[in-house]
C-alpha cells in the first residue's frame, strides 16, 4: 500500500507544566501566531494550547516531567538535533525584528544554497528560519 500524505496536520513541543504565558508571549506576541480553541475534553487529559501556523497547528502540551532537548556545538555553529524548520521571506528583516525581541540568534551551519540561524523558544525547543536564495 502507498500512502497518500496530504498535509502536515500538527507539531507537538513540550514546555514545563504552569509556564502558558511564556508560551503565549514567545508564539503569540514574537511570534504572531494566533492560539486557536482546541477541544475541550481534551483539558480532562493533559494540559496543552494551540496555535494557528501556517496550514498546520502548533500543538505545546505541558509537562511535569519536562526536561529541555539536548545542543551541541561544532566550529560555533549550532547543531540542535530535533528542530522545526520554516522557510520564510526576508531573513534579514525577521532577524533584525527577533533581534528586538532580545531573542538570541545562533547561527547555523553555513549551505551554499540558503542563509538560516536558529532561535530557541522559552522552552529549549529549536526553531531554524531559512531562506533560500533562489526558488527551488
Amino acid at each position: 500500500m502507498k500512502i497518500e500524505f496530504r498535509r502536515l496536520n500538527h507539531i507537538t513541543v513540550n514546555a514545563p507544566t504552569g509556564t502558558q504565558e511564556k508560551a503565549r508571549f514567545f508564539y503569540g506576541a514574537i511570534l504572531g501566531l494566533k492560539e486557536v480553541p482546541r477541544p475541550g475534553n481534551l483539558d480532562e487529559i493533559y494540559e496543552i494550547m494551540w496555535f494557528q501556523w501556517l496550514d498546520f497547528i502548533l500543538h505545546i502540551e505541558f509537562v511535569e516531567e519536562f526536561s529541555r532537548p539536548p545542543v551541541t556545538y561544532q566550529n560555533g555553529a549550532i547543531l540542535p538535533g530535533r528542530h522545526i524548520a520554516l522557510e520564510i521571506k526576508d531573513l534579514k528583516q525577521v532577524r533584525q525584528s527577533l533581534e528586538k525581541a532580545r531573542l538570541t540568534i545562533h547561527e547555523a551551519v553555513t549551505l551554499a544554497d540558503r542563509d538560516r540561524f536558529y532561535v530557541v523558544d522559552p522552552f529549549g525547543n529549536f526553531l531554524e528560519f531559512i531562506e533560500f536564495h533562489s526558488v527551488h
